[in-house]
């Protein structure tokens, strides 16, 4: 006859009972770890665009641009700088050109843009939500450079 042994019973009562611990903790930490990723995966978020025009005689390109952008929904913004950018001619205005990225921002947290014109010419930057409502605008002194900042609003109740 075969007998199982009380110390094989006890190492696997013991093996059993610590491998149970760790499967629990593990998924007590992932458990954690998931709620704060649905939230941020859920969390309301607006397209933003950023514009800037420029008017003036060198008007076809803009220095020392940055913007806010979210790394992913749900995260604070992040800033994004690009040395220079060329500007696109706007069909009808003579003098006038303009540039524009478009950005996904987490509700609630900071948008901002800012961007340097060409020696003698104009920017004025804008920042809308989702490419229509502007929530900020600002127009700057020739040369010099010029900033849009806001803080998106929240989405309404439904």
């Amino acid at each position: 006859m075969h007998g199982t042994s009380r110390s094989a019973i006890n190492r696997t009562s013991t093996w059993l009972a610590a491998s149970s611990a760790a499967l629990v903790l593990g998924m007590g930490l992932t458990g954690c770890g998931a709620v704060d990723d649905w939230d941020k995966a859920t969390a309301d978020a607006w397209a933003v665009t950023y514009q800037v025009t420029v008017s003036g005689e060198n008007a076809d390109a803009l220095s020392d641009v940055s913007y806010l952008d979210s790394p992913s929904r749900g995260e604070d913004s992040a800033e994004v700088t690009e040395e220079s950018v060329v500007t696109t001619s706007d069909a009808g205005k003579k003098n006038e050109t303009s540039w524009s990225t478009e950005s996904v921002i987490t509700a609630e947290k900071d948008a901002a843009i800012a961007a340097t014109p060409a020696e003698g010419s104009t920017a004025t930057c804008r920042i809308l939500l989702d490419g229509v409502k502007e929530i900020a605008a600002q127009t700057g002194k020739p040369g010099e450079r010029v900033e849009c900042a806001v803080t998106t609003p929240a989405f309404d109740e439904k």
